[in-house]
């Protein structure tokens, strides 16, 4: 990459000073070293791409509790007729920006320090940054059955065993149909 740009930038002053580049070839000269940079920058932008592509389901896991925990505030904030203000949106930017930050510096933490340290120990490879995930998406679990509580007044976790109860409710009354129409319909 350095010799190539170092190349375009000797090419575009290679010109004696005392004489006048030519427009057209400055254009040129400057449409290659843009052209050069663009691509080493996106070759640049790939190879980190690919750094922290490990850590990439966890940054949308938590990209994706933040959302559902903003949605289920929304909700709480329509259901009781709290006003929604642009600066308490503003507040989830904030808080995604923060959360994956935190998560990409555990990782590089992880990744060059702790790492091969956690290992010899555990058998989990970037534990550290696992372990912040786990805490992070549990935060957004909470305050999401938070704002399920203050919305239906039951928490998420007893709305899934009613749920659960109600189906084998259904599912043992379903069997009991079943074995009914089979029974009154014996053979003599």
């Amino acid at each position: 990459f350095f010799e190539v740009w170092l190349g375009c930038f000797i090419r575009f002053f290679d010109t004696p000073i005392n004489r006048p580049i030519p427009a057209k070839k400055m254009k040129l000269q400057l449409f290659i070293l843009l052209t050069n940079i663009r691509l080493s920058f996106m070759k640049l932008l790939a190879v980190v791409g690919a750094f922290f592509l490990p850590i990439s389901g966890i940054l949308f896991l938590i990209g994706f509790a933040i959302l559902l925990d903003t949605l289920t505030g929304l909700w709480k904030a329509k259901k009781l007729k709290i006003p929604i203000t642009s600066r308490k949106l503003s507040a989830v930017v904030s808080k995604l920006f923060l959360y994956e930050i935190a998560v990409i510096g555990f990782y590089l933490i992880d990744y060059f320090i702790l790492n091969d340290i956690i290992l010899v120990f555990f058998s989990i490879p970037l534990m550290l940054t696992k372990i912040l995930s786990l805490i992070l998406c549990s935060i957004e679990c909470i305050s999401i059955n938070e704002n399920y509580i203050a919305i239906r007044g039951i928490s998420i976790w007893d709305s899934m065993k009613n749920l659960f109860a109600r189906a084998k409710e259904i599912k043992t009354d379903l069997n009991g149909i079943r074995h009914n129409e089979d029974s009154s319909t014996e053979t003599i």
